[in-house]
């Protein structure tokens, strides 16, 4: 009798399918109709398996900045509402597992082994029948199982995060109720084109015919692509700051679109950005009310109770040092975490403790933090991708910041010294500082 695999071993089946440098995407470099032929995959598997059509209601975005916060906005409104909710976002903190999500909690072990193994099956059956649409990529193999998932658990809705991109993206095999795109800003140039004018076509392609699209305030450049987008398909469109408003702080906003207005709303979520991906999520529950029963309560709950980790996250050292964690990893998330951290501790410097990847440009992300640091440390995360430290460190010293180079996140918080320290530059970055700090655990074993 065979032995029964172990989560290791399913996790380690799921690592052999990643590519892009052990990333969990195919090869972004391969050409669109290498990428097309991903979508024919993923939704290949859903055929396979019986989940074509998907039973329940879906809520697609997309974007640069905010998309995390966003859906989990969504999602916890929609469950204070009494609404069954999958969630599907990418990437994880800490496991593989975070990804499959229902009213909140993550799969189980057991439950994810037999997930994986059923899908993988149906993987070999179909690189076997059709070896002419290529092998089934990691990150197509997750967003299929997820959406089998939440079919299997009887979901009401779920809510889906677009995980590079958007138009060849494998979550774009989904027909949502309606979708949302979040700021727009300069992100994977190489991959998604150097313009805002092309990133935000290769975005909007989550645009369904006839479906409501609602989007944030974007560039005049972005916006003319969603609206373009939006007229070809017939698709109702809202933006941020035309057909709604917020205004106010994280500490309390008030939100207007003209028939329904809410005052004296509240966050978990910190920083004055956050307000904005609020109210980008209160108009998508608004909209889905035609069809879901969800009151205003459900909504202040919502937002008061919607959590993200690594997004201006707070503790403490033992010695009394406060430390905030941001997976800031944008020109515009930077800026964003600069502004916050102006905000809540104005006229206090911080030490810096910063991990990039290497698909990432250090000097659009350190100007706006460097402005307030007066002490920077340099690391390597423990990503595939990962920048090295010392290219880091000399992008630090050519705009004029004083920098030295730590071996870890953990041996960089223990030299850190000083009132204040701020961990960013990647997700990768920020799990490790909460590891490091006795905030979670790497769920996940190392695979190789």
């Amino acid at each position: 009798m065979p032995e029964l695999p172990t989560y290791v071993d399913t996790l380690r089946t799921i690592w052999n399918r990643s590519g892009y440098d052990k990333g969990f995407i195919s090869n972004p470099f391969a050409g669109d109709d290498a990428a097309r032929l991903g979508l024919v995959r993923t939704q290949a598997l859903l055929i396979h398996l019986g989940y074509d059509p998907l039973p329940y209601a879906i809520v697609h975005v997309a974007g640069s900045k905010g998309k995390g916060s966003t859906c989990v906005m969504i999602d916890s409104i929609l469950q204070s509402a009494g609404v069954r909710t999958g969630r599907y976002m990418s990437p994880q903190l800490h496991s593989f597992r975070e990804r499959f999500v229902i009213n909140g909690a993550m799969i189980t072990e057991d439950d994810f082994i037999d997930l994986t193994q059923r899908f993988l099956a149906a993987a070999d059956d179909i690189e076997h029948a059709q070896p002419e649409i290529g092998p089934i990529t990691a990150f197509e193999l997750s967003t299929a199982m997820a959406l089998g998932w939440f079919a299997e658990q009887e979901c009401d809705i779920a809510v889906v995060e677009v995980g590079l991109g958007g138009t060849l993206d494998a979550t774009n095999i989904v027909t949502p109720t309606l979708s949302v795109i979040t700021t727009l800003d300069y992100e994977h140039t190489a991959i998604l084109g150097e313009t805002l004018t092309e990133i935000a076509g290769n975005k909007a392609g989550i645009i369904k015919p006839g479906r409501p699209v609602l989007t944030a305030a974007q560039q005049d450049e972005a916006l003319d692509v969603i609206r373009h987008r939006a007229i070809e398909t017939h698709s109702p469109l809202k933006i941020a700051g035309i057909d709604w408003t917020v205004h106010g702080t994280d500490r309390e906003f008030t939100y207007d679109d003209g028939q329904h207005r809410l005052d004296h709303l509240q966050l978990a979520l910190v920083g004055d950005h956050q307000v904005a991906n609020a109210g980008l999520a209160v108009a998508t529950v608004l909209e889905l009310r035609q069809a879901i029963q969800i009151n205003d309560a459900a909504i202040r709950e919502g937002l008061s109770k919607a959590v993200l980790p690594a997004r201006f996250e707070q503790t403490r050292l033992a010695g009394g040092t406060r430390v905030v964690i941001d997976g800031a990893h944008t020109p515009a998330s930077s800026q964003a975490l600069a502004t916050a951290l102006h905000a809540h501790f104005p006229d206090h410097m911080f030490t810096l403790i910063i991990g990039m990847l290497a698909d990432k440009s250090p000097e659009a992300m350190l100007t706006p933090l460097l402005r307030h640091a007066d002490r920077v440390i340099a690391v390597q995360p423990q990503n595939p991708r990962a920048m090295p430290a010392s290219d880091l460190a000399q992008a630090i010293q050519r705009l004029g910041g004083q920098v030295v180079i730590a071996p870890s996140v953990e041996a960089a918080l223990t030299e850190a010294g000083s009132e204040i320290v701020v961990v960013t530059g990647s997700f990768t970055t920020a799990a490790e500082a909460r590891v490091a700090l006795g905030l979670a655990e790497f769920v996940d074993p190392p695979i190789s």
